[in-house]
């Protein structure tokens, strides 16, 4: 995969990322499942772009683990409101 099917993949990642909640107050479990995928592919691709960058590029290398790092923060925090998934709807229903 050369460097602008790369980029052409991380933007449609990205696209689907940002665009994964139809109804933003109201977001459904397969929502957040497939939105961590995506997630998930784009840190892949990260790393793997990070792999092929110039390592004597030191800013760039660095900028590269920040994004990658917040990434698979966002990933722990899906993770975390997957898993609780049916204790939250349960607690709901109760109510």
């Amino acid at each position: 995969m050369d460097a602008f099917e790369l980029q052409e993949l991380k933007t449609a990642l990205l696209d689907e990322i940002q665009n994964a909640f139809k109804d933003k107050k109201n977001p459904m479990l397969v929502e957040y499942e497939e939105q961590t995928e995506n997630l998930l592919a784009l840190a892949e691709l990260m790393s793997k772009e990070k792999d092929l960058m110039p390592q004597e590029n030191f800013d760039l290398v660095m900028g590269q683990d920040y994004v990658i790092l917040q990434l698979e923060r966002w990933i722990e925090d899906n993770q975390k409101i997957i898993s609780h998934w049916d204790n939250n709807e349960e607690s709901l229903k109760k109510h």
